[in-house]
Parts: C-alpha cells; sequence; structure tokens
C-alpha cells in the first residue's frame, strides 16, 4: 500500500462540494484509483462508510484512520427502501456542516447515493469514478459470453423491484445471504430457463475474483455469501425462452410483419381486422362466464395481441405508435382518477365532485349531455350502444326512472303487442329497449345477459336432441310439449 502514502496531496479536491461519494470497489484496496486514496489517507474530510464490511475499511482501521461506519442501520430497518432513506438523510444532514466522504461499494447501484442526488444539487455533490463489481466480473466472465451491450446493473434487493428485460445481460450484485440468493433465484426463474448457465462470483479480495460457472437453480446453494458476491445472467432471446416479456411480444409481432415474417400477417389492415378484435373480446367475455382461469389467461393475450398488430399497422403507416397507445391510456386514467393520483392539497383546490361522465365530456370537448351521446361509438353492438346512451342520459334527474315503473311499461307494450297485425317494428324496438332499460337500472349488462342465454339455449337443445335421438325419434316430428318434456329433464345440467 505504499504508493497509496505516495498520493499527492491536492489530488481532485474541491472544497466548494459538500458530498463526495467515493467508490470503495469491490474488493481489493489495490483497485482504489489515486483520487479516492487521497481523500481516504490524506484529507482532512469527514470519512462515513456505508458499512465496515469491507477491506478498504480494515486498512484504514489497521492504519489508525478514523471513519463512521452505517452499520448499525442494518440492524434498525428490515425494509431496505427505508433504511436507504435514513442513511442518506443523516449523511446529508454531516453534509450540511462540513465536507464530508460517503463511501460505498458501488455508486452506481447503491439505493442511498441514488437518494442523495435527488436531495442535493448537482454542485453540491461529486461521484468520484473507480472500479465496480460490474467491470471486475465482466472482466472474468469467458469472452462467448461477457457483453456491454444493453448491460442490467442491480443490487439484489433492488432487482426484486424491477422490471428485468432477460434479452439483455444482468449483474446483480450485493448477494449477502442464501436466503437473498433464493429470492433472486426464484424471480429470475419467471423469465429464465432452470437449467440456464450464469455465473456465480463468491466473495473474494482479489483483484480478479474467481467465477464459477452454475445452473441457475443452483444459484441459492452456493458455500459463501456476503455483500460482494455477484452474479452475471447471460441476455438470452425470445426464441430460446419459454416465459416472455411485453417487449417479447412486440418483437414477435415487428417479426411477423417484418419483410420476410409472415405473409398473413403483413397484409392485414386495421379493416381487415375488425372482425377479430370482436371475437377476441367475446371469447375472453367468455372464458370470464365460464369461471376458467387459464383459459381466461389465454384470451387474453389474444387481445393484446390484437392490440399489438394494430399499433403495428399504425407505426407502418405513421398512424400512430405503441407508445401513443399507453400514453394514451396512462393520461386518461390518470385524468379521471384525480382522487388517485393528485396530492391533497391538489384535491382540496381542485372540483372534487366532477363525476366520471362529466370528466369524460372535458377530454372530447363535449360541454353537453346531449353533445356526449355522439361520443358512443355506433359500432358497438345494439344492446351494447343502447345501455351507453341511457347511462349518459341517466345524468338527468328526470330519466332516472324506478325498474318498476319501467316494468309497467313493457307490460303495456307487451299488452298492445298482437293489436298490429302484423307485428309492428316499433313496437317491438320499444320493448327491447325497455328491456334493455330495465337491465341497466337493474345493473345488468343487456349485452351479456342475452348473449349467455343464447349460448344456453343452444347447449340446452344439443343435449335434448342427443337424448331424442337416442330414442329413436326425430326432433322435427315433435311437438312442442314434447320438446319441452326433453329441455326440462336437462336444464338442471345447463344451469
Amino acid at each position: 500500500m505504499g504508493y497509496l502514502r505516495r498520493c499527492r496531496t491536492g489530488v481532485g479536491i474541491n472544497m466548494s462540494i459538500h458530498l463526495t461519494i467515493i467508490p470503495l470497489g469491490p474488493g481489493s484496496p489495490e483497485l482504489l484509483t489515486l483520487q479516492a486514496s487521497h481523500l481516504l489517507w490524506e484529507s482532512n474530510q469527514y470519512l462515513i462508510f456505508r458499512t465496515s464490511r469491507h477491506p478498504v475499511a480494515d486498512l484504514l482501521k489497521q492504519q489508525g484512520r478514523f471513519f463512521e461506519s452505517l452499520d448499525d442501520y442494518y440492524n434498525r430497518y428490515d425494509d431496505f427502501d427505508l433504511m436507504h432513506q435514513a442513511m442518506a438523510a443523516y449523511v446529508k444532514e454531516k453534509a450540511a456542516s462540513s465536507p464530508v466522504c460517503f463511501c460505498v461499494m458501488d455508486p452506481e447501484t447503491d439505493g442511498a447515493v441514488r437518494i442523495l442526488r435527488s436531495l442535493l444539487a448537482p454542485e453540491k455533490i461529486r461521484i468520484l469514478p473507480g472500479i465496480t463489481r460490474a467491470s471486475q466480473c465482466l472482466a472474468s466472465v469467458p469472452d462467448s459470453y461477457a457483453t456491454l451491450s444493453g448491460l442490467q446493473l442491480y443490487t439484489a434487493t433492488d432487482y426484486l423491484h424491477m422490471d428485468e428485460n432477460p434479452s439483455r445481460p444482468l449483474i446483480i450484485t450485493e448477494l449477502d445471504s442464501p436466503l437473498l440468493a433464493g429470492d433472486v433465484k426464484l424471480r429470475l426463474l419467471e423469465l429464465h430457463p432452470d437449467e440456464q448457465t450464469v455465473f456465480f462470483f463468491p466473495p473474494s479480495e482479489k483483484d480478479f475474483p474467481s467465477v464459477r460457472p452454475v445452473p441457475l437453480y443452483l444459484l441459492d446453494a452456493q458455500k459463501k455469501y456476503d455483500h460482494t458476491a455477484s452474479v452475471y445472467v447471460p441476455g438470452m432471446d425470445f426464441l430460446h425462452r419459454s416465459r416472455f416479456t411485453f417487449q417479447d411480444l412486440a418483437a414477435v409481432t415487428s417479426r411477423l410483419r417484418s419483410p420476410d415474417g409472415c405473409p398473413w400477417d403483413r397484409v392485414q389492415t386495421h379493416e381487415s381486422l375488425r372482425p377479430y378484435m370482436v371475437e377476441e373480446a367475446w371469447e375472453a367475455v367468455g372464458a370470464i362466464n365460464e369461471n376458467d382461469m387459464q383459459h381466461l389467461s389465454d384470451e387474453l393475450g389474444d387481445v393484446l395481441f390484437q392490440v399489438m398488430i394494430h399499433s403495428s399497422i399504425g407505426s407502418d403507416f405513421d398512424e400512430f405508435t405503441l407508445t401513443d397507445v399507453i400514453s394514451g391510456i396512462c393520461e386518461k386514467m390518470i385524468h379521471r382518477h384525480p382522487h388517485v393520483f393528485r396530492t391533497q392539497e391538489e384535491n382540496a383546490a381542485s372540483q372534487a365532485s366532477i363525476s366520471w361522465e362529466q370528466l369524460k365530456r372535458m377530454e372530447t370537448g363535449s360541454r353537453t349531455i346531449g353533445e356526449s351521446l355522439d361520443d358512443v361509438s355506433k359500432s358497438l353492438p345494439s344492446l351494447k350502444y343502447a345501455a351507453k346512451i341511457m347511462k349518459k342520459l341517466s345524468q338527468i334527474p328526470a330519466l332516472r326512472r324506478n325498474p318498476e315503473d319501467v316494468i309497467q311499461d313493457i307490460q303495456a307494450i307487451s299488452g298492445s303487442l298482437m293489436s298490429d297485425t302484423p307485428l309492428s317494428d316499433c313496437k317491438a324496438a320499444d320493448l327491447l329497449l325497455k328491456c334493455t332499460e330495465l337491465c341497466f337500472l337493474s345493473g345488468f349488462d343487456p349485452e351479456v345477459l342475452l348473449h349467455r342465454r343464447a349460448e344456453e339455449l343452444a347447449k340446452l337443445y344439443q343435449k335434448s336432441e342427443k337424448l331424442i335421438i337416442h330414442d329413436e325419434k326425430s326432433p322435427e316430428s315433435l311437438t312442442f310439449q314434447q320438446l319441452c318434456v326433453y329441455f326440462n329433464s336437462v336444464r338442471d345440467e345447463i344451469e
């Protein structure tokens, strides 16, 4: 360590800086930069170590250099986010009175450093460059696996709350216990094969640590862990995985519509895909009715693919992009839920009583309820369209009717249906509209109800037909009363 003492006074000092972040590196003091070494050994700045469990801290102790450590914070807090906030608050307070050096293993991944950067003005904080655990790991991984392209870097605790792109390489640091390594493994297994080779870096103080290739499922079965242990997970493209992300779906859609992709997908338009959007949505509704969650998961995937392929077509013709779609719905939901996304002060200052319908009218520019009726898509199925019109009209107090009043209207219309010969289409339409209004007032979706009942009718007849044929009879030869006998015999199986 003699060369450390030969660092010249004044290297890298800026007294206007209130807080300097010193990267201690992955282990050996030999990996410290000259700038960091000077501040640690020869400056008069106050040193705060995130943890004394580091070879640099051990060396400072041996040489009598005073520093403060925040080791006790690990015992005081069970939640790492709260711990990082407390550490950052303490360091900030110390730096307010005199220059402080906060010493961490890797500033790029340190949670307390991340918070300090948000709390202090840029001119009040300086982060020194240095060798990180990530760069050390990459130097030790076999060339066929090591890449900086799109590298993801997280501490183990941060990784558990982050979205990962499994197509890109990943370094996870601070695997300080088998329990934490097990949690990381389970999270990785959500997207990676259990036999995938990963590279485990056990605790080490060497310049170039040992690297151990292991199958992913053994990540939490290694001999030793501490805060210097890390793992490198090579990226794996979606063709070699059985679990996928939103980005993978976008890549699949793009590949299907590429010049050398699928001929059918390439020629689709918004218009040609219209029937599929309706079909997929209703199949998802059917899965909900069946209470089949696996089926629902599959059908929602089909609905999502419709969104993706329409977005791809829109992008190709400069109409809109997937980002436009996502941005639009996010902005809409934030705007329509001020009670969720605004602060209490903002809510108090705003019109808190504004209804959902009023917010929607504000978005579309409709000034009156009458104008907002044009916002209801006329391409909806008739019952769904009628129910949405009634929902908007229900904002008029005089049009908020009781179900009992609507039933009386239905009875009156039903009693006069046969007074016209032939049956009046206007009265039949009035009857349908009143039945739809009754469903709306009762909290039912008439489209779903009628679809479900029609499906039950189809199943009722199919089961009855099998019994009729089993009895060696022809359905066409039976009277209505005779058919009802068969219907009643299988009705319990349907309901």
